[in-house]
């Protein structure tokens, strides 16, 4: 396919300079005029350095903004922390244009209501992906990890626009997905059975593949498996334990974000993760003694 210049390439703007938006800022620039939303800058480019999977580095130079310098955004991607999503909205909302496609993707389950509420005529899309990238400085990443990547509508009356058929063609290894429900009940588990004891005991995903681990993945998972089903969605026990492995031994020399950020003293996802079920169980009247325990110890500061 032959390439736009600049000048036809509509524009993405990405908020924020995290490891996954410098990672996808490096495939999407092939499509769009990417310009990464910043607080504060000191200069209107950045060149951003990625170091690939076969260890070579590449530097590309994209363009950055904050928001007072944004008059209208059609086309916003926000692959922040799931906290971030609420402040996020606040800031940009008077700035996206009616028809905008607005794409999320962070760990844990996003926030229906409230995005909707925020967002009601836009195209608004989910994006889960198993690519992996550690920051190495601000503007530098290194990619760690090469998975399937999944889009999907979170509302009824989103189209597949322009903007999607453009990403399509600019990511590798992705797909559309029309149950994106399901998917994002899928991704929760694994994060479920991976993050929070990673974070507690600062290990990497493959170290949880040890027996020593294997009662609470399956206290973790089993919770997860059944507050799913409640939700309706279909997903088995043996399947979900089987899919967290997997990625385990798929992932194994990395670190996994929520452990980054312990390590960080930062904030992590945990309320949008083992605290979903919680807060689910609670609804339902279902004890969820696993869940539960990990999100009050990575709440407190105590790993």
């Amino acid at each position: 396919m032959q390439k736009r210049n600049k000048v036809n390439k509509p524009k993405l703007y990405i908020v924020g300079h995290g490891a996954i938006g410098l990672l996808f800022a490096r495939f999407l620039h092939s499509e769009f005029d990417v310009k990464l939303i910043v607080r504060s800058k000191t200069k209107n480019t950045e060149c951003i350095t990625v170091k690939t999977l076969d260890l070579v580095v590449e530097t590309l130079s994209i363009e950055t903004v904050t928001i007072d310098e944004i008059n209208a955004i059609d086309n916003l991607f926000i692959p922040t922390k799931s906290y971030q999503v609420t402040n996020v909205l606040t800031q940009l909302q008077n700035k996206i244009n009616n028809s905008a496609t607005v794409i999320f993707s962070h760990n844990g389950m996003p926030n229906l209501t409230e995005i909707s509420q925020s967002l009601t005529t836009q195209n608004l899309f989910f994006l889960t992906t198993s690519m992996a990238a550690l920051k190495r400085a601000d503007f530098a990443i290194e990619h760690t990890g090469f998975g399937a990547s999944f889009i999907g509508a979170l509302n009824i009356h989103s189209q597949k626009t322009q903007t999607i058929e453009y990403l399509l063609n600019a990511l590798p290894n992705i797909s559309i997905e029309q149950n994106i429900n399901a998917l994002l009940w899928q991704k929760l588990i694994i994060n479920i059975a991976i993050n929070p004891l990673t974070a507690v005991h600062q290990v990497k995903n493959g170290a949880l593949v040890s027996p020593h681990f294997a009662s609470d993945i399956f206290g973790l998972v089993n919770e997860a498996v059944f507050i799913a089903n409640k939700e309706s969605v279909n997903i088995s026990l043996s399947g979900a334990l089987e899919s967290a492995y997997r990625v385990m031994r798929a992932t194994a020399q990395n670190y996994s974000s929520m452990n980054r950020d312990v390590f960080k003293q930062q904030q992590t996802e945990i309320n949008s993760i083992c605290g979903y079920i919680h807060k689910k169980g609670a609804e339902y009247c279902y004890p969820t003694p696993f869940n539960s325990r990990f999100l009050a110890l990575i709440q407190d500061g105590k790993p």
